[in-house]
């Protein structure tokens, strides 16, 4: 079992790259689609959201389509809007996503044995503030994204981190840091959302928003985790493995 996990998209078209050179049964992406502090058109950013989809419906059972926070603001529902939100593309950005979520051909959680992709992380105190049962984690948030959107919006207020280091973020929100105090157990979380200068593995918690920087993805073999370049420069081990 092969599996390829990649960080933030943001208009960025290195997955083709990766995908193409790589036999694979699922591959992840991370999420945030949109959205860029790179020389990414608007309209480049549309049209390799439209690839991604074509690639799922052509694989439909082998690619995962996960949401990030700068998909989330572009919905109907949300009434809010965080950097970099592209006002003059909203109306087609927002019909885009929309079509995506009415396929059911994008998803907020992804969990493969012990291993949960998920934008930015999820924490005990978001699942029991939204009675999430860990047994039904998938699944539980999931039908959280598709029943009540708007548990997934920025927590707000004068006693909370407007970068969204709290621990009652959610999953397309809390930072490393938080979700580090008061990660779910038994799990190995895969997130992007936070930006490394490198993939970084601790305590269960592996951050893959690399591809702008060093280029690492994460692959899944046989239950062996390791982190890969972009160009498949190195592949190194970084020292968990998927409980089978």
């Amino acid at each position: 079992m092969r599996t390829i996990v990649l960080g933030d998209t943001h208009g960025r078209t290195d997955w083709k790259t990766i995908t193409a050179k790589n036999d694979f049964d699922k591959v992840v992406f991370i999420g945030d689609y949109f959205d860029t502090h790179e020389s990414i058109s608007s309209e480049q950013q549309k049209d390799n959201f439209k690839d991604l989809v074509a690639y799922k419906k052509a694989n439909i059972d082998k690619v995962i389509l996960l949401f990030g926070n700068h998909d989330y603001h572009y919905l109907k529902t949300t009434n809010e809007t965080y950097s970099g939100f592209q006002q003059w593309h909203k109306t087609d950005i927002q019909e885009m996503l929309q079509e995506a979520i009415d396929a059911d051909l994008m998803q907020m959680c992804y969990v493969e044995r012990n291993v949960l992709c998920v934008h930015a992380g999820v924490t005990k105190t978001w699942c029991d503030e939204n009675l999430v049962q860990k047994g039904f984690l998938e699944q539980t948030i999931n039908d959280l994204f598709k029943y009540k959107p708007n548990a997934f919006k920025f927590t707000s207020g004068k006693n909370h981190s407007p970068y969204g280091d709290d621990v009652c973020q959610t999953p397309i929100w809390v930072r490393p840091q938080s979700l580090l105090q008061d990660r779910i157990e038994d799990y190995i979380q895969v997130v992007g959302h936070t930006t490394q200068n490198k993939l970084v593995v601790t305590n269960d918690v592996i951050l893959i928003d690399t591809l702008g920087t060093s280029g690492e993805y994460l692959q899944i073999i046989d239950g062996v985790i390791s982190a890969t370049n972009v160009l498949q420069i190195h592949a190194v081990s970084v020292g968990l493995r998927v409980v089978k």
